[in-house]
């Protein structure tokens, strides 16, 4: 009976990790695992649960983590994690192969972020213009000016905030596990009111 009931153990216990090991993550679990990276400021195992074949011209998720050497870039990733608080996931399957996620997002508003960056910016432009340097001179304090201003700002206690329901799009890759598309409700998943900085600029 004690051999039996051994053997049965070991049937159970391995029977279970096959079941475990099978069960692919949903649409939900996988939603909420990339936040909860975003919100660590990991974007790197963030970019793990995104599709890397149904990307957009719209947003490029992968495109900021391998631009973070670039100190604007930088200073965009670093403002990223900035007090950033989701809740209320909620899914809804499409199909057998896609499915929708919707959340509730509070984080950085990076067009008000940008806005006061570009104002104090612009300022700095001024004082510079009125000293006695060289053009290179000029160009590189300012560079390096704009950066510390961009960096101070998206990381700042009082920065404003933007609260907004997100839904994000995922679908099945070629190993059946379901990724978040990268799209522009990405985009303003990861930087609230992105959208409004791209229209700032259009005109400059």
């Amino acid at each position: 009976m004690k051999k039996f009931l051994s053997l049965f153990t070991l049937g159970l216990t391995a029977f279970m990790l096959t079941a475990c090991s099978g069960q692919e993550a949903k649409p939900a679990d996988v939603v909420t695992s990339f936040l909860e990276a975003i919100q660590a400021g990991d974007l790197e195992k963030a970019g793990t649960y995104v599709s890397s074949e149904n990307g957009s011209d719209e947003f490029d998720f992968t495109g900021l983590n391998e631009g973070a050497e670039d100190p604007a870039t930088a200073a965009l990733v670093n403002g990223i994690s900035n007090n950033y608080q989701f809740k209320n996931v909620k899914e809804n399957t499409i199909d057998e192969n896609n499915a929708e996620v919707t959340v509730e997002i509070t984080s950085l508003d990076f067009a008000a972020a940008m806005g006061t960056a570009m104002e104090e910016i612009f300022g700095v432009a001024f004082e510079l213009a009125m000293e006695d340097q060289t053009e290179e001179e000029y160009n590189k304090a300012m560079e390096d000016k704009s950066n510390e201003i961009l960096s101070n700002t998206m990381t700042s206690k009082d920065a404003e905030m933007v609260t907004r329901d997100v839904t994000l799009k995922l679908t099945k890759d070629d190993e059946g596990k379901y990724k978040i598309v990268s799209d522009e409700q990405l985009m303003e998943a990861v930087l609230g009111n992105a959208a409004e900085v791209e229209s700032m600029f259009e005109g400059m």
